[in-house]
This record gives C-alpha cells, sequence and structure tokens, in this order.
C-alpha cells in the first residue's frame, strides 16, 4: 500500500517537473530522495504519506539540524520532500518550490513583472538579467499561490512572504532577494502599481539582515604587478599564454571572463586594437593593442597555442585541448606570485586583483574617475568609487602618530 501510494504521488510530481522544463538528471535525484522516503516509512510502519512524515524523515535524515544549518544539497532534499507534501494536500504543487528553467510570468499579475524584465533588459547583461528573472520570481509565485496581485499586496503580506524566504533561502540568497525585489518595488511605486506607493515604506520593510558593506578590493602596487609579471617563466608553452593573460589583466583591467572568452575576431591587428563585448555588462570597449600586449599574444600564438581550431585566443595547455576555465589562471597567478617573491597573506590573488590594483594605482597617479571608468568599462562612475576607499586606506597607514605635548605648553598660551 504504501508504495502504491507513493508510486501515483511521485508519478504526478515528475510530470510537473517534466512540464517545468527539469532535466531527466534532476529528476533522478528528486526520485533518490523518495526512494529513501519509502525505505523509511516501511521501517516505521507508516501506511500514509503526510507533510508530518516527511519532516519526521527529514529530522532523522538531518538530525534535527536546522534548515540554515543545512548543506545545499540538503536543502535540496528538503524542496523534494516539499513538493511531494504539496502534491499530497492541495493536489499541486506551489510555485515557490519549484523554479521553472524558462522563467515567465503568465497572466494578468505577471504583466509587470514581464516589464520590469524587459526594462532591465536594457541596462542589464544577460547574466545578471537571468538573475534578476530568477529573484523577483520568488515574489511572483507568493503572490500567484495567495490568489493575489500587486494592488493587493499589503505591509502584512510582505512580512509574511520575507518569512517564507528566512525559512527557504541562506542568508546570501535571502538579502540578494530582497535586494533585487526592492529595485523591483521602487519601479512599481514609480508606476503607481502597489496598495501603497510610498517608496520609503517597502524599502523600510525589506531590509538586509546582513551589513551590505562592500569589502575592499585586494590590490598590488605598481612594483609587485612587475615582478609578478617578471617572474612567469615564458620558455614553455603555458607560460607564454599565462604571460599573456596577465598582462590583459593588469595593463588593461580585463575582467578574466573577457581574458578567456577573447576571440580572434577581437583582435585587430591592422589598427592595433582590441574590441570586444564585455560579458559582465554587455559594453563594447575598444583598446590600444600596445606592442608589448600585442607581441606576448603573438609569441603564444606561434609557439605556445595548440594547433586546434577554435575561435578563441586562449586555450587549455595540457589535453584535451579546449575552452579555458576561470579557475585555471587564478591558480597559476598565485605560483607566479611565490616565485616573485609577492606575500599574499590577507589578499586575493587571482586576476581580478590585477583589475583592482590597475584601478588603483591609476587613481594613485590622479587619474580622474571618469577616466578609469571607462578603462574598466564600467557601467556607471559608482562602481568606480570604491577605489577611493582604498586610497583612503593607504593614507590611514602613512599617517604619524600625534607627538606626545606636555600639559605646561599651554599654560602661558592666552597670557
Amino acid at each position: 500500500m504504501i508504495q502504491s501510494i507513493l508510486t501515483e504521488t511521485r508519478a504526478r510530481v515528475e510530470a510537473y517537473l517534466r512540464t517545468m522544463g527539469y532535466k531527466d538528471s534532476c529528476i533522478v535525484r528528486y526520485n533518490h530522495t523518495w526512494n529513501h522516503l519509502a525505505d523509511f516509512m516501511k521501517a516505521s510502519g507508516e501506511e500514509l504519506y503526510s507533510r508530518e512524515v516527511g519532516d519526521a524523515f527529514l529530522d532523522a535524515w538531518h538530525d534535527g539540524k536546522d534548515y540554515k544549518q543545512l548543506t545545499h544539497r540538503q536543502q535540496e532534499r528538503v524542496r523534494h520532500i516539499d513538493v511531494l507534501s504539496d502534491m499530497t494536500e492541495i493536489g499541486e504543487v506551489r510555485r515557490s518550490h519549484v523554479m521553472p528553467k524558462e522563467i515567465t510570468y503568465p497572466g494578468i499579475l505577471g504583466e509587470p513583472f514581464t516589464l520590469f524584465i524587459r526594462d532591465q533588459s536594457q541596462l542589464k547583461a544577460a547574466s545578471s538579467l537571468q538573475r534578476y528573472k530568477e529573484r523577483i520570481y520568488n515574489l511572483y509565485a507568493y503572490l500567484a499561490d495567495s490568489g493575489k496581485t500587486l494592488a493587493d499586496f499589503t505591509v502584512r503580506d510582505a512580512t509574511a512572504f520575507l518569512e517564507i524566504l528566512d525559512k527557504a533561502k541562506g542568508p546570501v540568497d535571502r538579502d540578494n532577494i530582497v535586494i533585487t525585489t526592492r529595485v523591483f518595488l521602487r519601479s512599481m511605486c514609480e508606476k503607481g502599481l502597489l496598495s501603497d506607493n510610498r517608496e520609503q515604506l517597502w524599502m523600510e520593510v525589506f531590509r538586509l539582515k546582513r551589513v551590505n558593506s562592500r569589502k575592499l578590493p585586494s590590490v598590488y602596487t605598481k612594483d609587485e604587478v612587475e615582478a609578478v609579471i617578471a617572474a612567469i617563466d615564458r620558455t614553455h608553452p603555458q607560460g607564454k599564454r599565462d604571460y599573456a593573460m596577465v598582462l590583459l589583466a593588469a595593463r588593461y583591467g580585463l575582467r578574466i571572463s573577457d581574458i578567456i572568452g577573447l576571440r580572434f575576431c577581437n583582435l585587430d591587428w591592422e589598427d592595433n586594437r582590441i574590441s570586444l563585448v564585455q560579458q559582465k555588462t554587455g559594453k563594447r570597449v575598444t583598446l590600444p593593442l600596445s606592442e608589448e600586449v600585442g607581441s606576448a599574444i603573438i609569441e603564444y600564438i606561434r609557439h605556445g597555442r595548440p594547433q586546434i581550431d577554435l575561435p578563441y585566443v586562449f586555450l587549455k595547455a595540457h589535453a584535451p585541448y579546449g575552452e579555458l576555465k576561470a579557475t585555471g589562471l587564478a591558480s597559476n597567478l598565485g605560483d607566479w606570485m611565490r616565485a616573485a617573491g609577492i606575500d599574499s597573506t590577507g589578499r586575493k590573488h587571482g586576476p581580478h586583483a590585477l583589475r583592482h590594483s590597475l584601478a588603483t594605482n591609476l587613481l594613485g597617479v590622479n587619474q580622474p574617475i571618469p577616466v578609469i571608468s571607462e578603462i574598466l568599462g564600467h557601467s556607471t562612475t559608482e562602481s568606480t568609487t570604491v577605489y577611493t576607499r582604498v586610497s583612503m586606506d593607504m593614507l590611514r597607514r602613512c599617517a604619524l602618530d600625534v607627538p606626545f605635548v606636555k600639559s605646561s605648553f599651554y599654560d602661558d598660551l592666552y597670557g
């Protein structure tokens, strides 16, 4: 009896997941959890499944740990049980438990969400836009499950929504959803689509749990950067490749995603320039191809790059040859720093640190922030101003102690 009831419910949930675009590999993980549930019910003598049975199973499997103490994999199992409980209790799966792979916001409820994403598509790169879609879907799912529209959304509803996030999401994911939801609600206030269109009200309700202070970027002095570049061993193919990639990060401040994604079509040898669309921002940048950087790229192509017909300039140094991953250069750069005798304790040592270092060193020679912003390809100068905090810290390190002055020094000051 246990098997027949579970089999029927599982089949209905599985059919629903497939309509939501879930892959076979993902559904296998769901079934793995449900198989363990069936074993638990058999051992416990439970004839009928209920949410209480599912909770007892999870408590036993996770040793009674709180949701926030669980690993990502364990939290995934909780979702596997939740969708089964939904199907048992209400005959369907609540949207808040399952994120569709192709995110849309159907119905009248979804129209403001769709328009918001359309507006953001003019400002955000594809990867950022996808995160926006996923995050505001949580609010859409809550409203759909509650049978409400944005015009019905009240502070009490917002509090209930945040309580769901507190339970279902880790601190970082929860706050990221809140940050994007704030942007969405600000837009809705401007359009007058909420029950109360006072922006400050919603900003107070949707507050972050963690202190939203940006960490200072890790930076290296100009001499340290030059020492790292000089330490790269260019007698072998990987060294030739790393040398060219490090120069692109150190001289132009290119992000690692743009370096490993660099294609031959981005190199204009005739006019000596590099032109590409940044993967993060979608902004096109055109940079002069200096003799130093151009020579390094040519040296790698001629004497270091595998003879593979791929559009990418930089490839893996060992078979099977192919497209690079971001982690490869980060690991190698750490080795070159150690070879140069650079102490990176307390500082990150990936290629992004070279980008930060370029910005900070440019600021140190009084380059204007708009110029630095243009070099780095920032969408706005706000992203660049974080480096002013680094310079202030450098100034504080240079500050001298106030000398001791005897109190008698001031006795005749007004005499």
